[in-house]
Protein backbone atom coordinates (compact mmCIF):
# COMPACT_ATOMS: atom_id res chain seq x y z
CA UNK A 1 0.00 0.00 0.00
CA UNK A 2 2.97 2.31 0.60
CA UNK A 3 3.76 2.47 -3.10
CA UNK A 4 0.20 2.48 -4.46
CA UNK A 5 -0.90 4.77 -7.25
CA UNK A 6 -2.19 8.18 -6.20
CA UNK A 7 -3.64 11.38 -7.60
CA UNK A 8 -3.84 14.84 -6.12
CA UNK A 9 -7.35 16.26 -5.96
CA UNK A 10 -8.23 19.94 -5.68
CA UNK A 11 -11.79 21.11 -5.23
CA UNK A 12 -13.86 24.24 -4.82
CA UNK A 13 -16.91 23.74 -2.63
CA UNK A 14 -20.22 25.33 -3.55
CA UNK A 15 -21.18 26.82 -0.20
CA UNK A 16 -24.70 27.60 -1.47
CA UNK A 17 -25.51 23.88 -1.54
CA UNK A 18 -26.74 23.98 -5.15
CA UNK A 19 -24.39 21.21 -6.22
CA UNK A 20 -22.07 23.37 -8.30
CA UNK A 21 -18.91 22.01 -6.69
CA UNK A 22 -15.80 21.81 -8.86
CA UNK A 23 -13.18 19.02 -8.85
CA UNK A 24 -9.73 19.00 -10.44
CA UNK A 25 -7.08 16.31 -10.78
CA UNK A 26 -3.49 17.53 -10.76
CA UNK A 27 -1.76 15.00 -12.98
CA UNK A 28 1.68 15.24 -14.57
CA UNK A 29 1.81 18.97 -13.94
CA UNK A 30 -1.59 19.57 -15.48
CA UNK A 31 -4.82 20.70 -13.82
CA UNK A 32 -7.71 18.69 -15.30
CA UNK A 33 -11.35 19.30 -14.37
CA UNK A 34 -13.28 16.17 -13.41
CA UNK A 35 -16.49 15.20 -11.61
CA UNK A 36 -17.60 13.37 -8.47
CA UNK A 37 -18.19 10.07 -10.27
CA UNK A 38 -14.65 10.06 -11.66
CA UNK A 39 -13.21 10.91 -8.23
CA UNK A 40 -14.83 7.94 -6.48
CA UNK A 41 -14.01 5.59 -9.39
CA UNK A 42 -10.26 6.15 -9.04
CA UNK A 43 -8.77 2.90 -7.67
CA UNK A 44 -5.68 4.45 -6.11
CA UNK A 45 -5.28 6.93 -3.26
CA UNK A 46 -7.07 10.26 -3.58
CA UNK A 47 -4.72 12.79 -1.93
CA UNK A 48 -6.29 16.10 -0.91
CA UNK A 49 -6.77 18.49 1.98
CA UNK A 50 -9.90 19.32 3.99
CA UNK A 51 -11.69 16.21 2.75
CA UNK A 52 -14.40 16.74 5.37
CA UNK A 53 -15.70 19.67 3.32
CA UNK A 54 -16.58 17.51 0.31
CA UNK A 55 -17.28 14.17 1.96
CA UNK A 56 -21.06 14.60 1.94
CA UNK A 57 -21.05 16.19 -1.51
CA UNK A 58 -19.29 13.16 -2.99
CA UNK A 59 -21.56 10.74 -1.13
CA UNK A 60 -24.76 12.52 -2.10
CA UNK A 61 -23.78 12.51 -5.78
CA UNK A 62 -22.41 8.95 -5.97
CA UNK A 63 -23.65 7.08 -2.85
CA UNK A 64 -20.07 6.10 -2.06
CA UNK A 65 -16.62 7.54 -1.29
CA UNK A 66 -13.21 6.90 -2.88
CA UNK A 67 -11.62 3.58 -1.87
CA UNK A 68 -8.67 5.36 -0.33
CA UNK A 69 -8.49 8.95 0.90
CA UNK A 70 -5.34 10.56 2.29
CA UNK A 71 -6.03 13.93 3.82
CA UNK A 72 -2.75 15.86 3.92
CA UNK A 73 -3.51 17.59 7.21
CA UNK A 74 -4.33 14.24 8.84
CA UNK A 75 -1.17 12.72 7.38
CA UNK A 76 1.02 15.57 8.61
CA UNK A 77 -0.46 15.71 12.10
CA UNK A 78 -0.71 11.99 12.76
CA UNK A 79 2.90 11.25 11.82
CA UNK A 80 4.69 14.33 13.18
CA UNK A 81 4.94 13.32 16.85
CA UNK A 82 4.24 16.91 17.86
CA UNK A 83 1.04 17.32 19.91
CA UNK A 84 1.00 21.06 19.17
CA UNK A 85 0.24 20.29 15.52
CA UNK A 86 -3.24 19.09 16.49
CA UNK A 87 -3.93 22.32 18.38
CA UNK A 88 -2.46 24.49 15.61
CA UNK A 89 -4.72 22.90 13.03
CA UNK A 90 -7.71 24.55 14.66
CA UNK A 91 -6.13 27.94 13.93
CA UNK A 92 -4.49 27.38 10.54
CA UNK A 93 -5.26 25.59 7.29
CA UNK A 94 -2.96 23.70 4.93
CA UNK A 95 -1.71 26.91 3.27
CA UNK A 96 0.17 27.72 6.49
CA UNK A 97 2.73 25.02 5.66
CA UNK A 98 2.90 25.16 1.85
CA UNK A 99 5.84 27.57 1.80
CA UNK A 100 7.92 24.68 3.20
CA UNK A 101 7.23 22.86 -0.04
CA UNK A 102 8.08 25.60 -2.50
CA UNK A 103 4.93 27.71 -2.75
CA UNK A 104 5.48 31.46 -2.61
CA UNK A 105 3.68 33.39 0.10
CA UNK A 106 1.60 35.23 -2.50
CA UNK A 107 0.45 31.91 -3.96
CA UNK A 108 -0.50 30.59 -0.52
CA UNK A 109 -2.50 33.70 0.23
CA UNK A 110 -4.27 33.72 -3.13
CA UNK A 111 -5.03 29.99 -2.98
CA UNK A 112 -6.49 30.34 0.52
CA UNK A 113 -8.78 33.16 -0.63
CA UNK A 114 -9.74 31.28 -3.77
CA UNK A 115 -10.51 28.12 -1.77
CA UNK A 116 -12.75 30.14 0.52
CA UNK A 117 -14.46 31.85 -2.42
CA UNK A 118 -12.82 35.19 -1.73
CA UNK A 119 -11.30 35.22 -5.22
CA UNK A 120 -12.45 33.74 -8.56
CA UNK A 121 -10.85 30.46 -9.61
CA UNK A 122 -7.43 31.04 -11.15
CA UNK A 123 -5.84 27.95 -12.79
CA UNK A 124 -2.32 29.36 -12.49
CA UNK A 125 -2.58 29.84 -8.74
CA UNK A 126 -4.26 26.44 -8.28
CA UNK A 127 -1.50 24.71 -10.28
CA UNK A 128 1.28 26.27 -8.21
CA UNK A 129 -0.50 25.34 -5.00
CA UNK A 130 -1.01 21.81 -6.33
CA UNK A 131 2.70 21.47 -7.06
CA UNK A 132 3.47 22.30 -3.44
CA UNK A 133 0.74 19.92 -2.19
CA UNK A 134 2.17 17.08 -4.28
CA UNK A 135 5.66 17.76 -2.88
CA UNK A 136 4.13 17.83 0.61
CA UNK A 137 2.61 14.38 0.14
CA UNK A 138 5.86 12.86 -1.09
CA UNK A 139 7.83 14.49 1.72
CA UNK A 140 5.34 13.28 4.36
CA UNK A 141 5.47 9.78 2.92
CA UNK A 142 9.26 9.75 3.08
CA UNK A 143 9.26 11.10 6.63
CA UNK A 144 6.70 8.50 7.69
CA UNK A 145 8.89 5.72 6.34
CA UNK A 146 11.97 7.06 8.14
CA UNK A 147 10.19 7.50 11.48
CA UNK A 148 8.40 4.15 11.41
CA UNK A 149 4.93 5.68 10.95
CA UNK A 150 4.12 4.60 7.39
CA UNK A 151 2.78 1.12 8.14
CA UNK A 152 0.40 2.28 10.87
CA UNK A 153 -0.83 5.28 8.92
CA UNK A 154 -1.42 3.43 5.66
CA UNK A 155 -2.70 0.09 7.00
CA UNK A 156 -4.71 1.34 10.00
CA UNK A 157 -5.40 5.09 10.00
CA UNK A 158 -6.26 5.41 6.30
CA UNK A 159 -8.70 2.47 6.06
CA UNK A 160 -10.35 3.47 9.36
CA UNK A 161 -10.67 7.00 8.00
CA UNK A 162 -12.53 5.70 4.96
CA UNK A 163 -14.70 3.33 7.01
CA UNK A 164 -15.83 6.00 9.47
CA UNK A 165 -16.17 8.83 6.96
CA UNK A 166 -18.50 6.57 5.01
CA UNK A 167 -20.54 5.89 8.15
CA UNK A 168 -20.81 9.60 8.94
CA UNK A 169 -21.77 10.38 5.33
CA UNK A 170 -24.64 7.89 5.54
CA UNK A 171 -25.64 9.72 8.71
CA UNK A 172 -26.94 9.05 12.21
CA UNK A 173 -30.71 8.89 12.59
CA UNK A 174 -32.40 11.19 15.12
CA UNK A 175 -35.61 10.55 17.06
CA UNK A 176 -37.19 14.01 16.83
CA UNK A 177 -39.63 13.38 19.67
CA UNK A 178 -36.81 12.32 21.99
CA UNK A 179 -34.72 15.26 20.83
CA UNK A 180 -37.44 17.69 21.90
CA UNK A 181 -37.77 15.99 25.28
CA UNK A 182 -34.03 15.72 25.85
CA UNK A 183 -33.37 19.34 24.94
CA UNK A 184 -35.77 20.54 27.61
CA UNK A 185 -34.47 18.03 30.13
CA UNK A 186 -30.82 18.88 29.45
CA UNK A 187 -31.48 22.59 30.06
CA UNK A 188 -33.25 21.83 33.33
CA UNK A 189 -30.55 19.37 34.45
CA UNK A 190 -27.76 21.79 33.68
CA UNK A 191 -29.20 24.67 35.69
CA UNK A 192 -30.04 22.36 38.60
CA UNK A 193 -26.50 20.96 38.53
CA UNK A 194 -25.05 24.47 38.27
CA UNK A 195 -27.07 25.73 41.23
CA UNK A 196 -26.01 22.80 43.42
CA UNK A 197 -22.37 23.04 42.29
CA UNK A 198 -22.21 26.77 43.00
CA UNK A 199 -23.66 26.36 46.48
CA UNK A 200 -21.58 23.31 47.42
CA UNK A 201 -18.21 24.64 46.23
CA UNK A 202 -18.70 28.40 46.64
CA UNK A 203 -18.25 29.02 42.91
CA UNK A 204 -19.92 31.62 40.62
CA UNK A 205 -23.18 30.62 38.97
CA UNK A 206 -21.57 29.63 35.66
CA UNK A 207 -19.55 26.76 34.24
CA UNK A 208 -16.00 27.59 35.41
CA UNK A 209 -13.40 28.42 32.77
CA UNK A 210 -9.75 27.36 33.03
CA UNK A 211 -8.65 30.42 35.00
CA UNK A 212 -11.47 29.97 37.51
CA UNK A 213 -10.55 26.31 37.96
CA UNK A 214 -6.88 27.17 38.39
CA UNK A 215 -7.73 29.71 41.05
CA UNK A 216 -9.97 27.26 42.90
CA UNK A 217 -7.47 24.39 42.75
CA UNK A 218 -4.60 26.56 43.95
CA UNK A 219 -6.78 27.80 46.82
CA UNK A 220 -7.40 24.16 47.74
CA UNK A 221 -3.66 23.52 47.94
CA UNK A 222 -2.98 21.88 44.56
CA UNK A 223 0.25 22.61 42.67
CA UNK A 224 -0.42 23.32 38.99
CA UNK A 225 3.11 23.92 37.74
CA UNK A 226 3.66 20.35 36.60
CA UNK A 227 0.20 18.89 36.15
CA UNK A 228 -2.81 19.62 33.96
CA UNK A 229 -6.19 20.71 35.26
CA UNK A 230 -7.77 17.74 33.50
CA UNK A 231 -5.48 15.31 35.32
CA UNK A 232 -6.28 16.85 38.69
CA UNK A 233 -10.01 16.75 38.09
CA UNK A 234 -10.14 13.19 36.76
CA UNK A 235 -7.49 11.28 38.68
CA UNK A 236 -6.85 13.03 41.99
CA UNK A 237 -9.31 12.68 44.90
CA UNK A 238 -10.76 15.95 46.19
CA UNK A 239 -12.45 17.05 49.35
CA UNK A 240 -16.21 17.16 48.81
CA UNK A 241 -15.80 15.62 45.32
CA UNK A 242 -14.85 18.88 43.62
CA UNK A 243 -13.19 17.07 40.69
CA UNK A 244 -16.11 14.73 40.02
CA UNK A 245 -18.66 17.52 40.46
CA UNK A 246 -16.78 19.75 38.02
CA UNK A 247 -16.62 16.99 35.40
CA UNK A 248 -20.35 16.34 35.88
CA UNK A 249 -21.14 20.04 35.43
CA UNK A 250 -19.00 20.23 32.30
CA UNK A 251 -20.78 17.16 30.91
CA UNK A 252 -24.19 18.69 31.62
CA UNK A 253 -23.12 21.88 29.88
CA UNK A 254 -21.84 19.91 26.88
CA UNK A 255 -25.09 17.96 26.62
CA UNK A 256 -27.28 21.06 26.54
CA UNK A 257 -25.00 22.70 23.99
CA UNK A 258 -24.95 19.65 21.70
CA UNK A 259 -28.70 19.18 21.92
CA UNK A 260 -29.28 22.91 21.55
CA UNK A 261 -27.25 22.93 18.34
CA UNK A 262 -29.70 20.54 16.69
CA UNK A 263 -32.88 21.92 15.15
CA UNK A 264 -36.01 20.18 16.38
CA UNK A 265 -36.69 19.23 12.76
CA UNK A 266 -33.40 17.28 12.57
CA UNK A 267 -33.85 13.72 11.31
CA UNK A 268 -30.23 12.90 10.47
CA UNK A 269 -26.81 14.03 11.72
CA UNK A 270 -23.58 13.87 9.72
CA UNK A 271 -20.80 14.79 12.16
CA UNK A 272 -17.35 16.02 11.19
CA UNK A 273 -14.85 13.30 12.07
CA UNK A 274 -11.21 13.44 13.18
CA UNK A 275 -9.78 9.92 13.07
CA UNK A 276 -6.57 11.20 14.66
CA UNK A 277 -8.31 13.57 17.05
CA UNK A 278 -5.81 13.58 19.91
CA UNK A 279 -2.13 13.08 20.66
CA UNK A 280 -2.79 9.40 21.31
CA UNK A 281 -4.89 8.97 18.13
CA UNK A 282 -8.36 8.86 19.65
CA UNK A 283 -11.31 9.28 17.29
CA UNK A 284 -13.17 12.55 17.84
CA UNK A 285 -16.49 13.71 16.45
CA UNK A 286 -17.48 17.35 16.26
CA UNK A 287 -20.38 19.35 14.89
CA UNK A 288 -22.06 17.81 16.86
CA UNK A 289 -19.81 16.38 19.57
CA UNK A 290 -21.94 13.31 20.25
CA UNK A 291 -19.24 11.34 22.07
CA UNK A 292 -19.32 13.77 24.98
CA UNK A 293 -23.00 13.30 25.80
CA UNK A 294 -23.83 11.21 28.86
CA UNK A 295 -26.01 8.11 28.56
CA UNK A 296 -28.99 10.05 29.84
CA UNK A 297 -29.33 12.01 26.59
CA UNK A 298 -28.14 9.47 24.01
CA UNK A 299 -31.70 8.26 23.40
CA UNK A 300 -31.99 10.86 20.64
CA UNK A 301 -30.11 8.43 18.37
CA UNK A 302 -32.42 6.02 16.59
CA UNK A 303 -31.97 2.94 14.44
CA UNK A 304 -33.26 2.65 10.90
CA UNK A 305 -36.50 0.82 10.25
CA UNK A 306 -36.06 -2.94 10.66
CA UNK A 307 -32.68 -2.62 12.40
CA UNK A 308 -31.67 -2.85 16.04
CA UNK A 309 -29.02 -0.78 17.81
CA UNK A 310 -26.39 -2.50 19.97
CA UNK A 311 -23.36 -1.23 21.85
CA UNK A 312 -20.11 -3.10 22.50
CA UNK A 313 -17.35 -1.86 24.79
CA UNK A 314 -14.02 -3.19 26.01
CA UNK A 315 -13.93 -4.34 29.64
CA UNK A 316 -11.12 -3.16 31.96
CA UNK A 317 -9.40 -1.84 28.85
CA UNK A 318 -6.57 0.24 30.26
CA UNK A 319 -5.71 -2.30 32.95
CA UNK A 320 -5.49 -5.09 30.39
CA UNK A 321 -3.17 -3.08 28.19
CA UNK A 322 -0.99 -2.08 31.14
CA UNK A 323 -0.78 -5.71 32.25
CA UNK A 324 0.20 -6.96 28.80
CA UNK A 325 2.78 -4.25 28.13
CA UNK A 326 4.42 -4.51 31.54
CA UNK A 327 3.97 -8.28 32.01
CA UNK A 328 3.16 -7.57 35.65
CA UNK A 329 1.88 -10.82 37.22
CA UNK A 330 -0.25 -9.14 39.91
CA UNK A 331 -1.87 -6.86 37.38
CA UNK A 332 -2.56 -9.80 35.07
CA UNK A 333 -4.21 -11.71 37.93
CA UNK A 334 -6.47 -8.82 38.83
CA UNK A 335 -7.40 -8.25 35.18
CA UNK A 336 -8.16 -11.92 34.57
CA UNK A 337 -10.12 -12.38 37.82
CA UNK A 338 -13.00 -10.04 37.01
CA UNK A 339 -13.67 -6.39 37.76
CA UNK A 340 -10.19 -5.21 38.64
CA UNK A 341 -11.30 -1.97 40.29
CA UNK A 342 -13.85 -3.74 42.47
CA UNK A 343 -11.28 -6.34 43.51
CA UNK A 344 -8.64 -3.70 44.18
CA UNK A 345 -11.08 -1.70 46.29
CA UNK A 346 -12.21 -4.65 48.38
CA UNK A 347 -9.15 -6.87 48.60
CA UNK A 348 -6.30 -4.37 48.75
CA UNK A 349 -7.64 -0.99 49.86
CA UNK A 350 -10.48 -1.96 52.16
CA UNK A 351 -12.83 0.37 50.25
CA UNK A 352 -15.67 -2.07 49.82
CA UNK A 353 -18.38 -0.58 47.66
CA UNK A 354 -16.23 2.30 46.47
CA UNK A 355 -15.13 1.13 43.03
CA UNK A 356 -14.99 4.68 41.73
CA UNK A 357 -12.37 5.75 44.29
CA UNK A 358 -10.33 2.59 43.70
CA UNK A 359 -10.31 3.23 39.93
CA UNK A 360 -9.29 6.84 40.46
CA UNK A 361 -6.47 5.88 42.82
CA UNK A 362 -5.18 3.06 40.62
CA UNK A 363 -5.10 5.15 37.45
CA UNK A 364 -3.41 7.97 39.37
CA UNK A 365 -0.75 5.46 40.34
CA UNK A 366 -0.54 3.87 36.90
CA UNK A 367 0.10 7.17 35.12
CA UNK A 368 2.74 8.37 37.56
CA UNK A 369 1.32 10.14 40.63
CA UNK A 370 3.98 10.25 43.36
CA UNK A 371 3.74 7.54 46.02
CA UNK A 372 3.47 10.07 48.84
CA UNK A 373 0.64 12.01 47.20
CA UNK A 374 -1.06 8.75 46.27
CA UNK A 375 -0.96 7.35 49.79
CA UNK A 376 -2.10 10.68 51.25
CA UNK A 377 -5.03 10.66 48.81
CA UNK A 378 -5.95 7.09 49.79
CA UNK A 379 -5.78 7.95 53.49
CA UNK A 380 -8.07 10.95 52.89
CA UNK A 381 -10.64 8.47 51.57
CA UNK A 382 -10.40 6.32 54.69
CA UNK A 383 -7.73 3.80 53.70
CA UNK A 384 -5.28 2.70 56.38
CA UNK A 385 -1.86 4.20 55.58
CA UNK A 386 0.04 0.93 55.85
CA UNK A 387 -2.56 -0.83 53.76
CA UNK A 388 -2.36 1.88 51.10
CA UNK A 389 1.41 1.61 51.02
CA UNK A 390 1.22 -2.16 50.59
CA UNK A 391 -1.47 -1.91 47.92
CA UNK A 392 0.62 0.31 45.69
CA UNK A 393 3.71 -1.78 46.31
CA UNK A 394 2.10 -4.81 44.66
CA UNK A 395 2.97 -3.98 41.08
CA UNK A 396 6.76 -4.23 41.04
CA UNK A 397 7.05 -5.26 37.39
CA UNK A 398 4.67 -2.52 36.30
CA UNK A 399 6.82 -0.03 38.21
CA UNK A 400 9.92 -1.32 36.40
CA UNK A 401 8.15 -1.04 33.04
CA UNK A 402 6.94 2.47 33.78
CA UNK A 403 10.46 3.56 34.61
CA UNK A 404 11.74 1.97 31.39
CA UNK A 405 9.27 4.15 29.44
CA UNK A 406 10.58 7.23 31.25
CA UNK A 407 14.19 6.23 30.53
CA UNK A 408 13.40 5.68 26.83
CA UNK A 409 11.68 9.04 26.60
CA UNK A 410 14.59 10.85 28.21
CA UNK A 411 17.32 9.01 26.30
CA UNK A 412 15.76 9.18 22.83
CA UNK A 413 13.63 12.31 23.08
CA UNK A 414 10.62 10.34 21.86
CA UNK A 415 8.39 7.49 22.92
CA UNK A 416 6.24 5.34 20.66
CA UNK A 417 3.43 2.82 20.83
CA UNK A 418 3.11 -0.34 18.81
CA UNK A 419 3.40 0.59 15.11
CA UNK A 420 4.69 4.09 15.74
CA UNK A 421 2.40 6.91 16.89
CA UNK A 422 5.41 8.53 18.50
CA UNK A 423 5.50 11.54 20.79
CA UNK A 424 8.43 13.95 20.63
CA UNK A 425 9.93 15.59 23.68
CA UNK A 426 10.19 19.39 23.59
CA UNK A 427 13.03 19.93 26.08
CA UNK A 428 16.25 18.43 27.46
CA UNK A 429 17.25 17.48 30.97
CA UNK A 430 15.50 15.27 33.53
CA UNK A 431 11.86 14.47 32.86
CA UNK A 432 9.29 16.48 34.74
CA UNK A 433 6.47 14.65 36.50
CA UNK A 434 4.15 15.82 33.72
CA UNK A 435 6.46 14.37 31.05
CA UNK A 436 6.59 11.08 32.94
CA UNK A 437 2.82 10.88 32.98
CA UNK A 438 2.55 11.93 29.33
CA UNK A 439 5.02 9.28 28.16
CA UNK A 440 3.17 6.46 29.93
CA UNK A 441 -0.16 7.82 28.70
CA UNK A 442 1.16 7.92 25.14
CA UNK A 443 2.15 4.27 25.21
CA UNK A 444 -0.98 2.99 26.98
CA UNK A 445 -3.59 5.22 25.34
CA UNK A 446 -1.88 5.08 21.95
CA UNK A 447 -1.92 1.28 22.10
CA UNK A 448 -5.60 1.44 23.09
CA UNK A 449 -6.35 3.56 20.01
CA UNK A 450 -4.52 1.11 17.76
CA UNK A 451 -6.43 -1.88 19.16
CA UNK A 452 -9.76 -0.09 18.82
CA UNK A 453 -9.09 0.89 15.22
CA UNK A 454 -8.08 -2.66 14.32
CA UNK A 455 -11.29 -3.86 15.97
CA UNK A 456 -13.28 -1.37 13.87
CA UNK A 457 -11.68 -2.68 10.67
CA UNK A 458 -12.58 -6.25 11.64
CA UNK A 459 -16.13 -5.28 12.58
CA UNK A 460 -16.46 -3.40 9.29
CA UNK A 461 -16.01 -6.73 7.47
CA UNK A 462 -19.00 -8.36 9.18
CA UNK A 463 -22.04 -8.73 6.93
CA UNK A 464 -24.78 -7.69 9.33
CA UNK A 465 -23.12 -4.60 10.86
CA UNK A 466 -23.72 -0.97 10.00
CA UNK A 467 -21.44 1.30 12.01
CA UNK A 468 -23.36 4.17 13.58
CA UNK A 469 -21.16 5.89 16.16
CA UNK A 470 -17.64 5.17 17.44
CA UNK A 471 -17.22 6.19 21.06
CA UNK A 472 -13.80 6.44 22.69
CA UNK A 473 -13.28 2.68 23.06
CA UNK A 474 -16.74 1.38 22.17
CA UNK A 475 -19.06 1.15 19.18
CA UNK A 476 -22.74 1.72 18.50
CA UNK A 477 -23.92 -0.23 15.46
CA UNK A 478 -27.04 -1.44 13.68
CA UNK A 479 -27.83 -5.06 12.92
CA UNK A 480 -30.77 -7.33 12.13
CA UNK A 481 -29.65 -10.70 13.51
CA UNK A 482 -29.71 -11.36 17.29
CA UNK A 483 -26.44 -13.18 16.89
CA UNK A 484 -24.46 -10.24 15.51
CA UNK A 485 -23.53 -8.48 18.80
CA UNK A 486 -21.67 -11.61 19.92
CA UNK A 487 -19.66 -11.52 16.70
CA UNK A 488 -18.73 -7.90 17.39
CA UNK A 489 -17.69 -8.82 20.94
CA UNK A 490 -15.46 -11.56 19.51
CA UNK A 491 -13.92 -9.13 17.01
CA UNK A 492 -13.13 -6.68 19.82
CA UNK A 493 -11.62 -9.38 22.04
CA UNK A 494 -9.52 -10.89 19.24
CA UNK A 495 -8.19 -7.48 18.16
CA UNK A 496 -6.98 -6.81 21.70
CA UNK A 497 -5.55 -10.30 22.23
CA UNK A 498 -3.73 -10.37 18.89
CA UNK A 499 -2.38 -6.80 18.99
CA UNK A 500 -0.95 -7.44 22.46
CA UNK A 501 0.65 -10.67 21.31
CA UNK A 502 -1.47 -12.84 23.59
CA UNK A 503 -0.07 -11.17 26.71
CA UNK A 504 -3.62 -10.96 28.00
CA UNK A 505 -6.93 -12.18 26.66
CA UNK A 506 -9.07 -9.30 25.48
CA UNK A 507 -12.42 -8.75 27.17
CA UNK A 508 -15.47 -6.97 25.76
CA UNK A 509 -19.21 -7.09 26.31
CA UNK A 510 -22.55 -5.78 25.12
CA UNK A 511 -23.68 -2.85 27.24
CA UNK A 512 -26.26 -0.09 27.44
CA UNK A 513 -25.64 2.86 25.14
CA UNK A 514 -28.37 5.05 26.59
CA UNK A 515 -30.48 5.19 29.73
CA UNK A 516 -34.04 3.94 29.69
Amino acid sequence: MIDQAWKLLLFLKDFTGRGEDSFYWFDDGQLLETDAQDVVRFSGAVVCHDFWMIRDVLFDKTKTLPNTVIDLDEFRISTSGNPEDRLAREKHDVTAVLEQYGAEQEVCSAYKRMFNKGLPFEPGVASKAAEALAKMYLALLERAKLTGEAERFLTVEVPVYRLLQSAMAVGIMVDRQRLSEMRAEAEHDYFTCLKNYSAKHDMPLETPNRSALEEKLRADGFELDDVSIEYLLEYVPHQRDFGSDTIALQAADTARRVLGSLALSTTIMRPVLDVFGSRTSRIHLRSPSLQNMSKKYRGIIAGREGAELSYVDFDQYEVGIMAALSKDCELMKLYAAGDMYDLFATTHLGLSGNRKAAKQLFLSYAYGMSKKALIDAAVSLGVDRTRAKNAFGLFAQYETWKRSVWADFQANGRVATLLGNHYLRERDGPLTAKEQRSSVSQVVQGTASLIFKRALLDVGKLDDVTIVLPMHDALLFEHTSADTPNKVVTAFENAMTNTLGGGVRGKASVGAFAMG
